[in-house]
Protein backbone atom coordinates (compact mmCIF):
# COMPACT_ATOMS: atom_id res chain seq x y z
CA UNK A 1 0.00 0.00 0.00
CA UNK A 2 1.36 3.74 -0.87
CA UNK A 3 2.06 5.65 1.94
CA UNK A 4 0.07 8.25 3.22
CA UNK A 5 2.10 12.02 2.46
CA UNK A 6 4.08 13.11 5.27
CA UNK A 7 4.78 16.88 5.48
CA UNK A 8 8.80 17.61 6.05
CA UNK A 9 9.32 20.37 9.02
CA UNK A 10 8.51 23.81 7.88
CA UNK A 11 8.28 27.34 9.25
CA UNK A 12 4.83 29.55 8.44
CA UNK A 13 4.25 32.95 9.09
CA UNK A 14 1.06 35.29 8.50
CA UNK A 15 0.92 37.51 6.05
CA UNK A 16 -2.11 39.81 4.47
CA UNK A 17 -2.26 40.02 0.46
CA UNK A 18 -5.34 41.92 -1.21
CA UNK A 19 -6.77 42.12 2.40
CA UNK A 20 -6.77 38.75 2.68
CA UNK A 21 -4.38 37.04 5.22
CA UNK A 22 -2.33 34.40 4.05
CA UNK A 23 0.10 32.12 5.46
CA UNK A 24 3.75 32.51 3.74
CA UNK A 25 5.89 28.83 4.46
CA UNK A 26 9.26 27.97 3.65
CA UNK A 27 11.65 25.32 4.32
CA UNK A 28 14.14 26.38 6.56
CA UNK A 29 16.61 23.47 5.26
CA UNK A 30 16.82 25.69 1.80
CA UNK A 31 16.05 22.12 0.01
CA UNK A 32 12.01 22.89 -1.30
CA UNK A 33 12.00 24.88 -4.62
CA UNK A 34 11.23 28.10 -2.59
CA UNK A 35 8.76 29.69 -0.15
CA UNK A 36 5.24 29.49 -0.95
CA UNK A 37 1.77 30.64 0.05
CA UNK A 38 -1.54 28.78 1.31
CA UNK A 39 -4.05 29.69 3.03
CA UNK A 40 -4.95 29.17 6.71
CA UNK A 41 -7.38 26.35 5.93
CA UNK A 42 -4.85 24.46 3.59
CA UNK A 43 -1.85 25.18 6.09
CA UNK A 44 -4.31 23.22 8.23
CA UNK A 45 -4.02 20.03 6.10
CA UNK A 46 -0.52 20.44 5.96
CA UNK A 47 0.43 20.41 9.33
CA UNK A 48 -1.76 17.12 9.56
CA UNK A 49 0.48 15.21 7.07
CA UNK A 50 2.14 12.95 9.49
CA UNK A 51 2.12 10.18 7.48
CA UNK A 52 -0.31 8.33 9.43
CA UNK A 53 -3.74 9.86 8.03
CA UNK A 54 -5.60 9.24 4.64
CA UNK A 55 -7.80 11.21 2.46
CA UNK A 56 -10.65 10.48 4.48
CA UNK A 57 -9.32 11.32 7.90
CA UNK A 58 -8.47 14.60 6.29
CA UNK A 59 -11.89 14.82 5.01
CA UNK A 60 -13.10 14.58 8.42
CA UNK A 61 -10.91 16.69 10.27
CA UNK A 62 -11.43 19.27 8.09
CA UNK A 63 -15.15 19.20 7.95
CA UNK A 64 -14.82 19.20 11.89
CA UNK A 65 -12.66 22.42 12.08
CA UNK A 66 -14.08 24.25 9.21
CA UNK A 67 -17.97 23.13 9.35
CA UNK A 68 -17.36 22.27 5.50
CA UNK A 69 -16.45 19.98 3.48
CA UNK A 70 -13.54 19.24 0.87
CA UNK A 71 -13.35 17.48 -1.87
CA UNK A 72 -11.03 14.17 -2.24
CA UNK A 73 -9.92 16.06 -5.67
CA UNK A 74 -8.75 18.87 -3.72
CA UNK A 75 -6.87 17.43 -0.86
CA UNK A 76 -5.01 15.51 -4.01
CA UNK A 77 -4.24 18.54 -6.08
CA UNK A 78 -2.54 20.40 -2.52
CA UNK A 79 -0.38 17.39 -2.42
CA UNK A 80 0.71 16.80 -5.44
CA UNK A 81 1.89 20.33 -5.68
CA UNK A 82 3.29 20.03 -2.27
CA UNK A 83 5.30 16.98 -3.51
CA UNK A 84 6.60 18.40 -6.61
CA UNK A 85 7.76 21.38 -4.79
CA UNK A 86 9.75 19.48 -2.59
CA UNK A 87 7.75 19.42 0.88
CA UNK A 88 6.98 16.21 1.33
CA UNK A 89 9.17 13.36 2.61
CA UNK A 90 8.74 11.17 -0.64
CA UNK A 91 10.62 9.34 -3.26
CA UNK A 92 10.60 12.86 -5.30
CA UNK A 93 12.17 14.33 -2.55
CA UNK A 94 13.85 11.38 -1.95
CA UNK A 95 15.59 11.50 -5.37
CA UNK A 96 15.75 15.97 -5.81
CA UNK A 97 18.16 15.22 -2.21
CA UNK A 98 20.52 12.61 -3.54
CA UNK A 99 21.01 14.58 -6.42
CA UNK A 100 21.76 17.14 -4.52
CA UNK A 101 23.77 15.35 -2.23
CA UNK A 102 25.74 13.55 -5.39
CA UNK A 103 26.37 17.53 -6.79
CA UNK A 104 28.10 18.64 -3.39
CA UNK A 105 30.70 15.15 -3.25
CA UNK A 106 31.61 15.97 -6.93
CA UNK A 107 32.08 19.46 -6.57
CA UNK A 108 35.84 21.00 -6.06
CA UNK A 109 35.04 22.56 -2.91
CA UNK A 110 31.99 23.47 -0.63
CA UNK A 111 30.06 26.97 -2.57
CA UNK A 112 28.78 30.11 -0.56
CA UNK A 113 25.11 29.57 -1.19
CA UNK A 114 23.47 32.73 0.77
CA UNK A 115 25.56 35.72 -0.70
CA UNK A 116 23.04 37.80 0.30
CA UNK A 117 23.92 36.85 4.11
CA UNK A 118 27.30 38.49 3.00
CA UNK A 119 25.88 41.90 0.98
CA UNK A 120 26.39 39.92 -2.53
CA UNK A 121 24.36 40.25 -5.69
CA UNK A 122 23.52 36.31 -5.96
CA UNK A 123 23.10 36.64 -10.01
CA UNK A 124 26.69 37.95 -9.91
CA UNK A 125 27.81 34.17 -9.58
CA UNK A 126 27.37 31.82 -11.78
CA UNK A 127 24.94 28.66 -11.08
CA UNK A 128 28.39 26.38 -10.51
CA UNK A 129 29.91 28.84 -7.96
CA UNK A 130 32.04 31.05 -10.60
CA UNK A 131 33.72 33.75 -9.19
CA UNK A 132 33.28 36.51 -11.66
CA UNK A 133 37.00 37.65 -12.96
CA UNK A 134 38.88 39.74 -15.49
CA UNK A 135 39.32 38.00 -18.73
CA UNK A 136 40.35 38.90 -22.15
CA UNK A 137 37.71 39.84 -24.59
CA UNK A 138 34.81 39.96 -22.03
CA UNK A 139 31.22 41.33 -22.82
CA UNK A 140 30.41 44.91 -22.04
CA UNK A 141 27.52 43.00 -19.97
CA UNK A 142 30.58 40.54 -18.20
CA UNK A 143 32.46 43.07 -17.12
CA UNK A 144 29.69 45.54 -15.39
CA UNK A 145 28.98 42.26 -13.33
CA UNK A 146 31.98 41.68 -12.35
CA UNK A 147 32.48 45.45 -11.45
CA UNK A 148 29.68 45.15 -9.80
CA UNK A 149 30.43 42.23 -7.87
CA UNK A 150 34.16 43.70 -6.77
CA UNK A 151 32.66 46.14 -5.41
CA UNK A 152 30.27 44.33 -3.18
CA UNK A 153 33.43 42.15 -1.96
CA UNK A 154 35.22 45.53 -1.21
CA UNK A 155 32.01 46.83 1.06
CA UNK A 156 31.88 43.42 2.67
CA UNK A 157 35.72 43.77 3.30
CA UNK A 158 34.88 47.33 4.80
CA UNK A 159 32.18 46.65 7.05
CA UNK A 160 34.44 43.40 8.19
CA UNK A 161 36.85 45.94 9.07
CA UNK A 162 34.91 48.24 10.97
CA UNK A 163 33.33 45.34 13.10
CA UNK A 164 36.51 44.42 14.08
CA UNK A 165 37.79 47.88 14.88
CA UNK A 166 35.00 47.51 18.07
CA UNK A 167 37.12 45.34 19.64
CA UNK A 168 37.46 46.77 23.45
CA UNK A 169 40.93 47.92 24.25
CA UNK A 170 40.87 45.53 27.42
CA UNK A 171 40.75 42.71 25.27
CA UNK A 172 44.20 41.58 24.71
CA UNK A 173 46.49 38.39 25.30
CA UNK A 174 48.38 36.66 27.73
CA UNK A 175 51.76 37.40 27.08
CA UNK A 176 53.57 34.25 26.14
CA UNK A 177 50.53 32.04 26.84
CA UNK A 178 48.34 30.49 23.47
CA UNK A 179 45.19 31.44 21.82
CA UNK A 180 44.08 27.77 21.86
CA UNK A 181 40.11 28.21 21.60
CA UNK A 182 37.75 30.62 20.97
CA UNK A 183 33.96 30.85 20.93
CA UNK A 184 31.98 33.84 18.60
CA UNK A 185 28.54 33.97 17.52
CA UNK A 186 27.25 32.19 14.36
CA UNK A 187 24.52 35.37 14.19
CA UNK A 188 24.61 37.58 11.08
CA UNK A 189 27.30 39.90 11.16
CA UNK A 190 25.19 42.71 12.31
CA UNK A 191 23.28 41.33 15.23
CA UNK A 192 26.14 39.70 16.29
CA UNK A 193 28.97 42.38 16.14
CA UNK A 194 30.21 43.18 19.47
CA UNK A 195 30.93 39.36 20.09
CA UNK A 196 32.50 39.25 17.12
CA UNK A 197 34.50 42.10 17.23
CA UNK A 198 36.13 41.29 20.71
CA UNK A 199 36.47 37.44 19.96
CA UNK A 200 38.31 38.44 16.48
CA UNK A 201 39.79 41.70 17.48
CA UNK A 202 42.01 39.61 20.08
CA UNK A 203 42.87 36.90 16.97
CA UNK A 204 44.18 39.44 15.09
CA UNK A 205 46.32 40.45 17.58
CA UNK A 206 47.59 37.56 18.37
CA UNK A 207 47.63 35.97 14.66
CA UNK A 208 45.88 32.54 12.80
CA UNK A 209 47.34 29.20 13.70
CA UNK A 210 48.46 26.93 10.93
CA UNK A 211 45.20 25.03 11.75
CA UNK A 212 42.07 26.01 12.80
CA UNK A 213 39.07 23.61 13.92
CA UNK A 214 35.86 25.07 13.18
CA UNK A 215 33.16 23.34 15.45
CA UNK A 216 29.84 24.36 13.96
CA UNK A 217 26.14 23.64 14.99
CA UNK A 218 24.02 21.23 12.75
CA UNK A 219 20.91 23.09 12.40
CA UNK A 220 18.77 21.42 9.99
CA UNK A 221 21.46 18.29 8.93
CA UNK A 222 20.41 14.59 9.12
CA UNK A 223 23.59 13.73 11.09
CA UNK A 224 22.74 12.77 14.51
CA UNK A 225 26.33 12.73 15.36
CA UNK A 226 29.30 14.69 14.60
CA UNK A 227 29.88 15.90 11.15
CA UNK A 228 32.57 16.91 8.98
CA UNK A 229 33.33 17.21 5.43
CA UNK A 230 36.70 16.97 3.49
CA UNK A 231 35.38 19.77 1.17
CA UNK A 232 37.60 22.86 0.72
CA UNK A 233 35.82 26.23 1.48
CA UNK A 234 35.13 28.56 -1.33
CA UNK A 235 33.50 32.45 -0.29
CA UNK A 236 33.39 35.70 -1.75
CA UNK A 237 36.72 36.02 0.03
CA UNK A 238 38.76 33.00 -1.67
CA UNK A 239 38.98 29.36 -1.19
CA UNK A 240 40.63 28.00 1.90
CA UNK A 241 41.95 24.20 2.10
CA UNK A 242 40.62 21.89 4.02
CA UNK A 243 43.49 19.66 6.15
CA UNK A 244 42.22 16.42 5.08
CA UNK A 245 45.33 14.50 6.54
CA UNK A 246 44.24 16.09 10.08
CA UNK A 247 40.75 14.71 9.41
CA UNK A 248 41.41 10.73 8.37
CA UNK A 249 43.65 10.90 11.47
CA UNK A 250 40.56 12.25 13.28
CA UNK A 251 38.31 9.96 12.29
CA UNK A 252 40.61 6.92 13.09
CA UNK A 253 40.80 7.98 16.70
CA UNK A 254 37.23 8.51 16.67
CA UNK A 255 36.67 4.74 14.77
CA UNK A 256 33.94 6.85 12.88
CA UNK A 257 33.26 7.79 9.50
CA UNK A 258 32.47 11.47 10.53
CA UNK A 259 31.82 12.94 6.74
CA UNK A 260 28.99 9.62 6.43
CA UNK A 261 26.45 12.92 6.10
CA UNK A 262 28.95 15.68 4.61
CA UNK A 263 26.25 17.03 2.84
CA UNK A 264 24.83 18.83 6.12
CA UNK A 265 27.54 21.38 5.57
CA UNK A 266 26.25 22.82 1.97
CA UNK A 267 23.69 25.33 3.74
CA UNK A 268 25.29 25.34 6.95
CA UNK A 269 26.61 28.83 7.92
CA UNK A 270 27.95 28.46 11.65
CA UNK A 271 31.25 27.43 10.15
CA UNK A 272 31.03 29.76 7.25
CA UNK A 273 30.50 32.86 9.55
CA UNK A 274 34.05 32.07 10.94
CA UNK A 275 35.55 31.12 7.64
CA UNK A 276 34.89 34.30 5.97
CA UNK A 277 36.25 36.26 8.80
CA UNK A 278 39.40 34.09 9.19
CA UNK A 279 39.62 35.29 5.50
CA UNK A 280 39.81 38.51 5.80
CA UNK A 281 42.00 39.01 8.54
CA UNK A 282 44.88 37.01 7.27
CA UNK A 283 44.28 35.84 3.54
CA UNK A 284 42.28 32.65 2.55
CA UNK A 285 45.71 30.54 2.06
CA UNK A 286 47.36 31.51 5.10
CA UNK A 287 45.71 28.48 7.48
CA UNK A 288 44.06 25.37 6.67
CA UNK A 289 40.87 24.67 8.38
CA UNK A 290 38.89 21.60 9.63
CA UNK A 291 35.27 22.16 9.98
CA UNK A 292 32.88 19.70 12.02
CA UNK A 293 29.50 20.28 12.47
CA UNK A 294 28.28 18.93 16.40
CA UNK A 295 25.18 17.72 18.01
CA UNK A 296 23.00 18.43 20.91
CA UNK A 297 24.41 16.53 23.92
CA UNK A 298 20.90 18.41 26.04
CA UNK A 299 19.04 15.74 24.96
CA UNK A 300 18.03 11.93 27.07
CA UNK A 301 20.98 10.70 25.26
CA UNK A 302 23.28 13.13 26.48
CA UNK A 303 26.32 13.56 24.59
CA UNK A 304 25.89 10.17 22.81
CA UNK A 305 23.94 10.62 19.04
CA UNK A 306 20.13 9.83 19.69
CA UNK A 307 20.06 6.94 17.04
CA UNK A 308 23.20 5.62 17.87
CA UNK A 309 24.56 5.98 14.73
CA UNK A 310 28.25 7.62 14.98
CA UNK A 311 30.71 8.95 17.73
CA UNK A 312 29.78 9.85 20.95
CA UNK A 313 30.51 13.69 21.47
CA UNK A 314 32.68 13.39 24.41
CA UNK A 315 34.76 10.67 22.45
CA UNK A 316 35.32 12.98 19.70
CA UNK A 317 36.31 16.01 21.45
CA UNK A 318 39.28 13.80 23.67
CA UNK A 319 40.08 12.80 20.58
CA UNK A 320 40.56 16.24 19.35
CA UNK A 321 42.42 16.96 21.94
CA UNK A 322 44.65 14.27 21.69
CA UNK A 323 45.78 14.44 18.34
CA UNK A 324 46.35 18.19 18.93
CA UNK A 325 48.72 17.66 21.60
CA UNK A 326 50.22 15.40 19.13
CA UNK A 327 50.87 17.31 16.34
CA UNK A 328 53.70 19.34 16.22
CA UNK A 329 51.31 21.89 13.88
CA UNK A 330 49.93 24.99 16.22
CA UNK A 331 46.38 24.35 15.92
CA UNK A 332 43.52 26.76 17.25
CA UNK A 333 39.74 25.67 17.47
CA UNK A 334 36.89 28.15 17.40
CA UNK A 335 33.22 27.37 18.13
CA UNK A 336 30.89 29.17 16.20
CA UNK A 337 28.17 29.39 18.96
CA UNK A 338 25.13 30.89 19.58
CA UNK A 339 23.35 31.00 23.31
CA UNK A 340 19.48 31.09 23.89
CA UNK A 341 16.81 31.61 21.67
CA UNK A 342 14.19 33.59 23.21
CA UNK A 343 10.50 35.62 22.44
CA UNK A 344 7.36 34.73 20.77
CA UNK A 345 9.48 33.74 17.18
CA UNK A 346 10.66 31.08 19.51
CA UNK A 347 7.19 29.86 21.52
CA UNK A 348 7.83 31.87 24.31
CA UNK A 349 4.45 32.99 25.47
CA UNK A 350 6.22 36.14 26.83
CA UNK A 351 7.25 39.81 25.67
CA UNK A 352 10.94 40.49 25.81
CA UNK A 353 11.36 42.84 28.60
CA UNK A 354 13.85 43.91 31.02
CA UNK A 355 12.93 41.32 33.57
CA UNK A 356 12.51 38.42 31.61
CA UNK A 357 15.88 39.03 29.73
CA UNK A 358 17.64 39.72 33.08
CA UNK A 359 16.94 35.82 33.81
CA UNK A 360 17.96 34.66 30.56
CA UNK A 361 21.22 36.62 30.72
CA UNK A 362 21.84 35.55 34.12
CA UNK A 363 21.00 31.26 33.45
CA UNK A 364 22.92 32.13 29.68
CA UNK A 365 25.87 33.53 32.56
CA UNK A 366 25.39 30.41 34.72
CA UNK A 367 26.30 27.76 32.40
CA UNK A 368 28.96 29.28 30.47
CA UNK A 369 31.03 30.23 33.39
CA UNK A 370 31.36 26.22 33.91
CA UNK A 371 32.53 26.36 30.87
CA UNK A 372 34.96 28.79 30.93
CA UNK A 373 36.09 26.98 34.22
CA UNK A 374 36.68 23.97 33.05
CA UNK A 375 33.79 21.99 33.68
CA UNK A 376 31.96 20.84 30.31
CA UNK A 377 29.50 18.22 31.49
CA UNK A 378 28.33 20.80 34.66
CA UNK A 379 27.78 22.98 31.43
CA UNK A 380 25.30 20.10 29.81
CA UNK A 381 24.09 19.28 33.27
CA UNK A 382 23.21 22.57 34.01
CA UNK A 383 21.33 23.32 30.36
CA UNK A 384 19.68 19.65 30.41
CA UNK A 385 18.53 20.10 33.94
CA UNK A 386 16.11 23.06 32.60
CA UNK A 387 15.33 20.81 29.92
CA UNK A 388 17.36 23.82 27.57
CA UNK A 389 14.19 26.04 28.00
CA UNK A 390 15.81 29.04 26.20
CA UNK A 391 16.77 27.05 23.41
CA UNK A 392 20.60 27.26 23.43
CA UNK A 393 21.08 25.78 19.82
CA UNK A 394 25.06 25.34 19.98
CA UNK A 395 26.12 23.35 23.25
CA UNK A 396 27.73 20.30 21.35
CA UNK A 397 30.34 22.78 19.69
CA UNK A 398 30.67 24.65 22.99
CA UNK A 399 30.63 21.33 24.63
CA UNK A 400 32.94 19.71 22.36
CA UNK A 401 35.58 22.82 22.38
CA UNK A 402 36.24 22.82 25.84
CA UNK A 403 36.34 18.98 26.47
CA UNK A 404 39.10 19.35 23.61
CA UNK A 405 41.23 22.12 25.59
CA UNK A 406 40.34 20.29 28.95
CA UNK A 407 43.26 22.30 31.19
CA UNK A 408 43.42 25.48 29.58
CA UNK A 409 42.94 28.97 31.17
CA UNK A 410 39.32 30.17 30.26
CA UNK A 411 38.35 33.77 29.67
CA UNK A 412 34.60 35.24 29.00
CA UNK A 413 35.47 38.43 26.87
CA UNK A 414 31.64 39.80 26.37
CA UNK A 415 28.36 38.60 26.37
CA UNK A 416 25.36 39.91 24.25
CA UNK A 417 21.73 39.80 23.93
CA UNK A 418 20.60 40.72 20.33
CA UNK A 419 17.35 41.94 21.04
CA UNK A 420 14.06 42.54 18.43
CA UNK A 421 11.32 43.09 20.71
CA UNK A 422 8.54 44.48 18.03
CA UNK A 423 9.48 40.62 16.16
CA UNK A 424 9.67 39.08 19.47
CA UNK A 425 13.12 37.57 18.34
CA UNK A 426 15.71 37.53 20.92
CA UNK A 427 19.17 35.53 20.73
CA UNK A 428 22.35 35.64 22.75
CA UNK A 429 25.81 34.85 22.12
CA UNK A 430 29.17 35.92 23.58
CA UNK A 431 33.20 35.53 23.05
CA UNK A 432 35.64 33.87 24.76
CA UNK A 433 39.09 32.81 24.70
CA UNK A 434 41.11 29.56 26.12
CA UNK A 435 44.76 29.95 26.70
CA UNK A 436 46.92 26.77 26.64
Amino acid sequence: MKPYPRVRPVEAFPIEHGGHQLILMHDPTGFADGPITVSPAALFLILMLDGQKGPDELQKAFREQFGQSIDREQIEELISQLDAAKYLDSETFARHYQSLVDDYRAAPARLCRDLEVYGIDAGAVGADGTIPGSQAGETKETAGRRRAYEAQVADLRSSLTRMISQCRAGVVGKGNRRLAGLIAPHLDYPRGEPCYADAYGLLASTGIAPRVVILGTNHYGRGTSVVATSKDFQTPLGTTRTDRAFLEALQTRCGADLCAHEFDHSREHSVELQVVLLQHLFGADAFQIVPVLCHDPCGPTGTKPYDGQGVDLRVFGEALGELIRSDSVPTLIIAGADLSHVGRRFGDDCELEPTFLSTVERQDREAIEEIVNGRPDEFVRVLAGRENATRVCSAGCIYALRVALDGAEGELLRYHQAIDAPNGTGVTCCAAAFWA
